[in-house]
């Protein structure tokens, strides 16, 4: 992605003031104000003094750096949207030993794009504070899996934070700056969806009027880990690690609440289900309540805690992480009590909870009858799938690529809005995996099967990491046409720019799409980059041209070896942002002309195209006036309405 301009500004010595505009800029200590967990987060490195930014977008966690973006260069804090998460949190881990407060923010996924230096990182060790905030996604709600970032703590020796409330998330940000610089660890935030994107009370602190001194001291010793300096600083990371527990022990991370014999222990967002159900049903003076929020969890909380207690229900979503270090203190200590969760079958190893869920569990564990279950009726709805915009870009191209190369290929597809090809009417995706595979697995589809295949990415993702699998592609000259789709902008994640923007708006190059050549325009030339890596055959097309589209494809398709078609047309909905007063006309259904024949809806499935009662009709609100149903329609019922008319 792009790196987004901002002021110029050194990111060290005094904060100078300014009238603070964003909400998240107010210097109101003690004030409590609504905030959603994201904007949670930023408010507590901002409290921190974080001096550089880094990041890549990902659901949950792209509010995180928009907002940031917003105010970035006047703040005085360094900013950047990254080619990808392992160049994020790179960036951010240099800022870190030149002595800035640095973050890095992206999705569960993106950690483990960043895992090779995230590996190193410890060894080595931070000089400023650095927080990687990494977002899961439980449910998979907008993921192709679930993963518990977790596990990174035992696994690689990072301290983890993992708030339940969007009031949590900000002060353990605030917290783990400074912690970082006293551990010298790069330390890891792990909000999930819900505290993502719900939102709470929270108090905000003091903004910092000094921040970090910037710069570097050479000493390679101790920043560079050739295996020599590498068996010394595994020592000396077992020492630092053993620091964090003992601060975190003396954290205000491990709230415990309540009384009785019974206990829960509870982390993430499910210790904030935790406590509203013994609320609920009253259970505070029966029901001992331990809050986990951070790792490694102090041995001296889990065995002072077993000690109060006769029995534990272990409250954590994904893997038992939790209730294994419980199990183990309790061996340890000699405390051989019954601990219940996932182990036992009291709460279910996949997906996210909900306070039903705990509930359950909570009446099971303490006796108490089942809960009252209220049944809603409602009508059985039809499957709404996500669908391409209407006048998106992409169904034009998942379209005249079906024509030209048929049912037969096989489509393998990348992360981004292209994945929305999937399934009927569009059929432009049989193979998924993760960010740039789709090059990748489309050689080795068509080096086993000896046929060519189709790859579809965008231009994000060319650029994330499209470009070594091009490469591999290129040096074994596979059968594969790479079909690169260049909206000028990463769209699914919430807008951020591409480097193929031409502007802070991101708009391409204009309302249709770039010219005959397409290249050079706005930013980082797609052609330039796929010719700059051995690639000879390269088209470029508008795919709201068929025309010149169609005579590229046919191009690609009777090639020997590899070759790359690139489709460049901005998003639509980015487009309408920039400039919501300039749109075409829409399209109207003639329903004289028109026999219902549904070609238009089996091929296309515009949402703006609606079939009521066998009457086949474009809603005027959502139609883009792309003309891509106009051209396909057999009978001419499909025109445009200029004055209110047909024509």
């Amino acid at each position: 992605m792009g790196n987004v301009k901002t002021q110029v500004v050194s990111p060290s010595g005094p904060v100078v003031k300014k009238s603070r505009r964003h909400p998240l800029l107010e210097d109101e200590p003690g004030k409590r104000v609504c905030l959603l967990g994201n904007h949670s987060i930023v408010r507590g490195a901002l409290e921190a003094g974080v001096q550089f930014f880094s990041c890549y977008p990902g659901t949950p966690s792209s509010e995180i750096g928009d907002t940031i973006a917003r105010f970035a260069g006047d703040e005085g804090i360094l900013f950047e949207y990254s080619v990808n998460e392992k160049i994020a949190v790179e960036i951010a881990f240099a800022a870190s030993l030149a002595g800035a407060r640095s973050m890095c923010a992206m999705k569960h996924l993106g950690l483990n794009y960043a895992a090779d230096p995230v590996a190193s990182m410890p060894y080595v060790g931070v000089e400023g504070g650095m927080v990687i905030v990494s977002a899961g996604d439980p449910s998979a709600i907008t993921s192709p899996n679930e993963q518990d970032q977790r596990h990174f703590c035992r696994f690689l020796y990072y301290p983890v934070f993992d708030p339940a409330t969007p009031a949590d998330a900000l002060r353990m940000t605030r917290y783990a700056f400074a912690f970082s610089e006293q551990t010298r660890l790069p330390v890891i935030m792990r909000p999930t969806t819900r505290v993502c994107h719900g939102s709470g009370m929270v108090e905000l602190g003091r903004l910092p009027t000094e921040r970090n001194e910037i710069g570097f001291t050479k000493d390679p010793p101790r920043y560079v880990p050739i295996p020599v300096n590498a068996r010394r600083m595994r020592v000396e990371l077992s020492e630092r690690f053993r620091l964090a527990e003992g601060l975190l022990g003396a954290s205000e991370f491990f709230p415990r609440r309540g009384g009785g014999r019974r206990g829960v222990i509870a982390s993430g967002v499910a210790y904030a289900y935790a406590a509203q159900v013994i609320d609920d049903l009253e259970l505070s003076c029966d029901v001992l309540l331990q809050q986990i929020g951070a790792y490694p969890i102090p041995e001296a909380v889990l065995v002072d805690f077993l000690e109060s207690v006769d029995s534990v229900l272990v409250v954590e979503e994904l893997t038992p992480y939790v209730e294994d270090r419980v199990c183990l203190a309790a061996f340890r200590s000699g405390r051989q009590i019954p601990v219940l969760g996932k182990h036992t079958e009291h709460f279910p190893v996949e997906f996210e909870y909900s306070p039903d869920i705990v509930e359950d569990a909570v009446r099971a564990y303490m006796g108490l009858d089942k809960r009252e279950k209220t049944v809603v009726s409602v009508p059985e709805l039809p499957a709404r799938p996500p669908v391409l915009c209407s006048g998106c870009p992409h169904r034009a191209s998942f379209y005249l690529v079906n024509r030209v190369f048929g049912k037969r290929t096989v489509y393998c597809n990348d992360i981004g809005c292209y994945t929305l090809g999937y399934g009927e009417p569009l059929n432009a995706c049989d193979v998924l995996l993760c960010m740039g595979s789709s090059i990748s697995q489309a050689s080795g589809m068509s080096r086993t099967t000896g046929k060519r295949t189709v790859a579809y990415l965008g231009d994000s993702t060319f650029f994330h990491s499209g470009l070594p699998a091009l490469a591999n592609a290129v040096q074994a000259n596979d059968a594969v046409t790479v079909v690169i789709l260049d909206n000028f902008v990463t769209a699914m994640t919430g807008f951020q720019p591409s480097l193929t923007s031409d502007g802070e708006e991101a708009t391409g190059c204009s309302r249709t799409g770039c010219s005959d050549s397409a290249e050079g325009c706005g930013g980082f030339s797609i052609e330039g980059a796929v010719r700059g890596l051995g690639v000879r055959d390269v088209y470029s097309a508008n795919p709201f041209d068929q025309e010149a589209s169609l005579a590229a494809l046919k191009e690609a398709k009777k090639a020997k070896g590899l070759n790359v078609v690139v489709f460049h047309s901005p998003c639509v909905v980015n487009v309408r942002r920039a400039s919501p007063n300039d749109r075409r006309s829409a399209l109207r259904v003639d329903q004289d002309l028109c026999n219902a024949c549904s070609l238009c809806v089996r091929v296309l499935g515009c949402p703006a195209i609606l079939a009521t009662d066998g009457e086949y009709s474009i809603d005027g609100e959502l139609c883009d006036g792309c003309d891509l149903c106009a051209e396909l329609c057999q009978q001419d019922a499909i025109r445009r309405v200029e004055n209110g008319d047909c024509v």
